[in-house]
């Protein structure tokens, strides 16, 4: 069964306030289920939420930070 939370469990999982929360909610940002007076989000809306929000990576390390990375690690480049 899929995992559901109630607005306090899904501020937290996004670690966002619940005014942030009811405000996304409000604006159609972040889908949600309403039973009666109950607000239920959704795990995978969650998810979907974070990935719509994710910003991607489109720098290149150079060849410095690569190194840098490695032995922060312990490895070889």
């Amino acid at each position: 069964m899929e995992k559901v939370f109630n607005r306090e469990e899904a501020a937290n999982y996004l670690r966002i306030s619940i005014v942030t929360l009811d405000r996304y909610r409000a604006k159609r940002i972040l889908s949600y289920v309403k039973i009666g007076d109950r607000v239920l989000l959704r795990e995978k809306s969650l998810i979907a939420f974070l990935d719509v929000c994710a910003v991607p990576a489109t720098a290149m390390p150079s060849e410095r930070e690569k190194l840098e990375v490695a032995k922060a690690i312990g490895g070889e480049a």
